[in-house]
């Protein structure tokens, strides 16, 4: 079994969990969200946590092109694996600019609208 397929089980039944398991299973213990609403004052540190971890994995990607272009024998990284870590860049960069710049724009848009 390769690493791959286990950390794709291991992402399916996490992303499986926050959407079902979790939110019923905290509901019955009576906590909801305001039990874990000290999550949204740790969106800055969270945010560039994330883009650290998405920076070294530009870094070891660019480390096996480079090794790589060296053997033959190596295996390049794939095209989906290098999209998929580009989105994720955008999506964390996003997320950087979304509450300095994107949401008070967007709340002057929706409250010119009235």
């Amino acid at each position: 079994m390769s690493w791959a397929a286990v950390a794709a089980g291991a992402g399916a039944v996490f992303a499986w969990a926050a959407c079902c398991v979790l939110p019923m299973s905290l509901a019955l213990a009576g906590l909801g969200l305001g039990g874990l609403s000290w999550v949204a004052g740790q969106r800055t540190w969270l945010t560039l946590a994330a883009l650290g971890v998405i920076g070294m994995g530009w870094v070891l990607t660019w480390r096996r092109v480079r090794m790589c272009r060296l053997d033959s024998a190596c295996a390049a990284p794939s095209r989906l694996g290098i999209g998929l870590l580009g989105a994720a860049t955008v999506l964390v960069l996003l997320a950087l600019i979304w509450q300095p710049i994107i949401e008070p724009w967007a709340l002057a848009l929706i409250r010119s609208a009235r």
